[in-house]
């Protein structure tokens, strides 16, 4: 999960849907992108860098791995392989 703790009240409020605070928003998603991976320390509740990687090379990778997993799936299944014998005619 990608989360920021430090947005403001009117950028995190779901109820604002002027188109100010929806272009705020793709910004903040945008930044969250670039910023490195990081985890709650449950010791003193700081987020501490857990990676080298950034969210978005994160959850490329997620994404990739989702993905093949899908196409395994659909490999494994009856109902999956039926599907690929038609799309293929």
């Amino acid at each position: 999960m990608v989360q920021d703790d430090t947005l403001e009240e009117t950028v995190s409020s779901v109820d604002i849907a002027r188109q100010k605070n929806l272009n705020n928003l793709v910004k903040v998603g945008e930044e969250l992108l670039k910023k490195l991976v990081s985890r709650v320390n449950s010791q003193t509740g700081i987020y501490e860098p857990a990676h080298q990687d950034t969210n978005e090379e994160a959850l490329v990778r997620v994404a990739q791995i989702l993905s093949r997993e899908r196409k395994v799936r659909e490999m494994r299944s009856p109902h999956g392989k039926a599907v690929a014998a038609s799309n293929s005619n």
